[in-house]
C-alpha cells in the first residue's frame, strides 16, 4: 500500500511538473505577444488568457512559487525541464532583471499577467533605474504575482495595502476566493447563432495553418473576412519562423507586399495589408530575420528567402541592417549584411546616408561603398565630400562609388582629383572616369595629357589618361593622341615609346582620317613595340567596320 501511495505521489509530482513547464512556456509566449501587439489586440488578449488557463490547475491548489537560477526554474528544489532550451533563457531571462523567486497566488488576474509582462521586456538598466520589477508591479496595482519575497507576511500585507488603495475590502474578497471564469460555449454550440466572421475569429491559432491563411485571402472579396484573416496570419506567423528556408514568413510577406500595392483591391484591404505588414516589421521580427540571415549554418536558398523578406519590410529592415552591420566584427557576415542592403536598394538610401556621419572611418567606409553598388545618382551630392575625408580608405572608397554612380556631380569630383594631381586618388580617378564614358570627362584628361613634362615624371598618369580618352572614344581627343603617336625622341626612347603605343591603342578606338592615317604611318615605325600596338589597332578598327551594318 505504501508503495502504490509512494508511486501515485511521485506520478502526481511529474504531472506538476509538466503542468509548471507548460505554463512557464505560456508566459515566454505572453511576452513574445506584448512585445508584437498593442494593448486591447484580440490576440494580445488570447494569450493573456492561455497563459492564465495554464497556471489555473497549479494555482487552484494554492500559492505557486518558482526559484530561478541562472540555469533554469526550480519548483520544491527539483529543476523544471532544464532539457528545454526555451526554458534556459527565460530563467536568464529572469536572472538578468535580478528576479530570483516567482510568487503566482489564486486571485492572479489576466490583467496582472499582461502588466507584468510588460514591465518585464525592459530593458534590466531601465528596470532597476524604476526600482527593480516588483516595484514597477507595485505601480499596476498588481496583487495576485510578487517577486523575490519570501515572507508570505510580507506579501500578505503589500497586497492588503494594494487593495485598499483601490478601494477594495481584502476581508470581503478573502470570503470569495478567486474562480476561473466559466469555459466559453463550443464553436458547435453557437455555429448556428455565429456569423461566419464570428467563427473565424474564435478560431485558435492552430486551426488555421499559414499555407490555408495564404489560400483564402489570395481569393477573398470580404472586407471584413480579409481583415480577420491578416489579423490570424500576424498572429501565428511568428510561430513558423522555425522553418529552415523561411519559405512561409516568406511568401505570407510577399502576398501581402503584392495585395497592399494591386489598385483592383479595396482601399480597405489594401490599409489592411499594410497594416498588416507594418506589425510584422516590428524590432523582435527584424532582429530575427537579421540573425538568421547572419548565421553561419543558413543556406543559400533561406538566405535568399529572407532578403526578399527584407525587402518587403524596406525602410524598417535597412535600419535593422545597417545597425548590424555597426556593430558586427565578423568580416564574412560583414559582406552578408552589405550584400542585402544593396538587393534593398534605394529603400536603404537614407539610412546610409545618415550613417556617412559617423565618426568611425570603417563605418562611414561601408556606409559609402554601399551607396556606390546601389548606384542612386542622388546620393553623389552626400558622398563627394567625402573625397577629402581624414581617412586615405574613406577617400578611395568614396572615389569608387562615385565612379559608379556616374552623373554630373560624381564627374565633377573626380575632375578635381585630377585638375589638383592628387598622388593618391588621381590614378584610380583617371580610370573611374574612363569606366564612365563620358565626353566631359575629356577636358580634363587632355589638360593632364598635353601637361609639360620633359622628364616624363608622370608617365603612368598620362599613360592612364591616354587609356581613360580610348574607352571614352570621343573625336575630341584625336589630334593629340596623334600628337603623341608621332613624337619621336631619342632620350628615354623606352619610355616615349610606350606612351606612343598607349596613343596607338587608343586610337583603335577613334576612327577618324587622321587617326587611320597616323596609324598606318605608325604601323612601320622603327619601333616594334609601337609598330605592333599600331597594326593591332588597325585591325581592331577594320574588324569593326565589317560588322557595322
Amino acid at each position: 500500500m505504501n508503495g502504490n501511495r509512494s508511486g501515485h505521489n511521485e506520478s502526481a509530482k511529474l504531472d506538476r511538473q509538466d503542468q509548471v513547464s507548460a505554463a512557464l512556456i505560456g508566459i515566454g509566449k505572453l511576452f513574445k505577444a506584448v512585445r508584437f501587439y498593442p494593448p486591447g489586440h484580440p490576440a494580445l488578449e488570447s494569450a493573456c488568457k492561455e497563459t492564465r488557463s495554464l497556471l489555473a490547475p497549479l494555482l487552484r491548489q494554492g500559492n505557486l512559487i518558482l526559484t530561478i537560477r541562472k540555469t533554469g526554474f526550480y519548483w520544491q528544489e527539483e529543476p523544471v525541464a532544464s532539457e528545454v532550451p526555451v526554458l534556459r533563457d527565460l530563467a536568464f531571462y529572469f536572472f538578468a532583471r535580478l528576479v530570483h523567486r516567482l510568487l503566482f497566488l489564486p486571485e492572479l488576474t489576466t490583467r496582472g499577467l499582461e502588466a507584468f509582462a510588460r514591465c518585464a521586456i525592459g530593458e534590466p538598466a531601465e528596470i532597476q533605474r524604476a526600482g527593480g520589477l516588483q516595484e514597477l508591479l507595485l505601480q499596476q496595482h498588481v496583487t495576485g504575482l510578487f517577486l523575490n519575497e519570501i515572507d508570505l507576511q510580507t506579501v500578505q500585507a503589500r497586497r492588503e495595502q494594494i487593495l485598499i488603495e483601490q478601494g477594495l475590502d481584502p476581508e470581503e474578497l478573502d470570503k470569495h476566493p478567486f474562480e476561473l471564469p466559466p469555459e466559453p460555449p463550443s464553436t458547435a454550440d453557437t455555429e448556428n447563432i455565429l456569423s461566419p466572421e464570428v467563427l473565424l475569429e474564435n478560431l485558435t491559432a492552430t486551426q488555421l495553418d499559414p499555407a490555408e491563411l495564404l489560400r483564402q485571402l489570395e481569393n477573398e472579396n470580404s472586407d471584413q473576412r480579409y481583415r480577420l484573416l491578416c489579423q490570424k496570419l500576424v498572429a501565428i506567423l511568428p510561430e513558423n519562423l522555425h522553418e529552415p528556408d523561411l519559405t512561409t514568413p516568406r511568401k505570407a510577406l510577399l502576398l501581402l507586399a503584392r495585395h497592399g500595392a494591386e489598385k483592383a483591391r479595396s482601399n480597405n484591404q489594401r490599409r489592411t495589408c499594410l497594416g498588416a505588414l507594418d506589425k510584422l516589421g516590428s524590432p523582435e521580427l527584424l532582429q530575427f530575420f537579421t540573425n538568421a540571415l547572419c548565421d553561419k549554418h543558413q543556406h543559400s536558398v533561406g538566405r535568399d528567402n529572407i532578403i526578399e523578406v527584407l525587402t518587403v519590410l524596406q525602410e524598417k529592415a535597412a535600419v535593422a541592417l545597417v545597425n548590424r552591420l555597426a556593430s558586427e566584427d565578423n568580416s564574412q557576415v560583414r559582406k552578408l549584411l552589405s550584400e542585402a542592403l544593396v538587393k534593398l536598394g534605394n529603400c536603404a538610401v537614407p539610412t546610409l546616408v545618415e550613417r556617412l556621419a559617423d565618426n568611425r572611418w570603417y563605418i562611414t567606409r561601408n556606409a559609402v561603398a554601399i551607396l556606390g553598388r546601389i548606384e542612386n545618382r542622388k546620393t553623389a551630392i552626400h558622398i563627394r565630400p567625402y573625397l577629402d575625408h581624414r581617412d586615405y580608405r574613406v577617400r578611395r572608397e568614396a572615389l569608387r562609388a562615385l565612379g559608379r554612380i556616374g552623373g554630373p556631380v560624381a564627374l565633377k569630383g573626380l575632375q578635381q582629383l585630377i585638375d589638383n594631381r592628387d598622388r593618391e586618388l588621381c590614378p584610380p580617378a583617371i580610370v573611374a572616369l574612363g569606366a564612365m564614358q563620358n565626353e566631359a570627362a575629356v577636358d580634363p584628361l587632355l589638360r593632364l595629357l598635353g601637361s609639360f613634362d620633359p622628364l616624363l615624371k608622370s608617365l603612368d598618369l598620362k599613360r592612364g589618361a591616354i587609356k581613360a580618352l580610348g574607352a571614352i572614344g570621343s573625336p575630341q581627343a584625336a589630334p593629340l593622341l596623334i600628337k603623341v603617336l608621332k613624337r619621336k625622341r631619342f632620350w628615354k626612347r623606352n619610355h616615349y615609346n610606350k606612351l606612343r603605343s598607349s596613343a596607338a591603342q587608343a586610337l583603335g578606338n577613334i576612327a577618324t582620317e587622321g587617326s587611320l592615317a597616323a596609324l598606318e604611318a605608325a604601323s612601320k615605325d622603327s619601333s616594334p613595340l609601337v609598330a605592333h600596338v599600331t597594326r593591332e589597332a588597325l585591325e581592331k578598327i577594320s574588324a569593326r567596320t565589317k560588322n557595322e551594318p
